[in-house]
């Protein structure tokens, strides 16, 4: 959160940015009431949630999935004197059974095992350990990882924000390259980059026109479709 802060303070001045910023903050409220509804949310995973209050591209929640991953196993590294790692992926669809990744020997071993093989207290997201051949929840590992994830996923969807702000330019044409179930994926053709970007800001009441190789005019902040 000081990081944001700083951030925030930085950029106070430019009214865009602030409104991004503004959008951030309240997810990151958001999401720490939701991360700690457990009654409502036991059995969504955390990259889930995150998505859920927040618009992600398809690169950053790859990201943000790749670095829940990294966190997990740097902890199991670190803490390899309490035993091999257990993670609780997510719930398989209309049954009694989790899927639990196992962190052992730099390698993960994933399996589904039965809920009620498990702690009563455990949920989607909770980190097991193993004592007298029972499963227990790590409640310092769980609050943990969780910290660590949302953090990252801060700074990740802040990078997010930042690229596509910097890549809508006022009197710039962007051609759609790509429309992926509403994914929009747009090339600056005034500039000519060498790469593009998926714009989840794209407004919704243009989608029905934004289709590959459409253009579009960016003036005043918003979209302009170029017939």
């Amino acid at each position: 959160m000081d990081f944001f802060r700083d951030f925030q303070k930085i950029f106070e001045r430019d009214n865009k940015l602030t409104k991004m910023l503004n959008t951030i903050s309240n997810f990151i409220q958001e999401l720490n009431i939701s991360l700690t509804n457990n009654v409502n949310n036991k059995d969504i995973d955390i990259v889930t949630q995150i998505s859920s209050v927040n618009k992600l591209s398809i690169a950053t929640e790859n990201e943000i999935d790749k670095q829940r991953t990294n966190i997990l196993q740097k902890y199991a590294d670190n803490t390899k004197s309490e035993g091999s790692l257990y993670f609780i992926f997510n719930k398989v669809k209309d049954e009694n059974v989790y899927r639990v990744w196992e962190f052992s020997n730099n390698s993960i071993i994933r399996k589904e095992i039965n809920k009620y093989n498990l702690p009563k207290d455990v949920c989607v997201n909770s980190i097991m350990r193993i004592e007298n051949n029972n499963f227990i929840l790590d409640i310092k590992a769980t609050k943990s990882i969780e910290t660590e994830l949302i953090n990252k996923a801060n700074k990740i969807i802040d990078e997010q924000n930042k690229k596509i702000e910097e890549y809508k330019k006022d009197g710039h044409i962007y051609v759609v390259t790509e429309d992926i179930n509403g994914r929009i994926f747009l090339w600056d053709s005034t500039s000519k980059p060498n790469f593009e970007i998926e714009d989840v800001y794209f407004p919704e009441y243009l989608k029905d026109v934004a289709k590959e190789g459409n253009s579009f005019l960016y003036n005043n902040g918003t979209y302009v479709h170029i017939p």
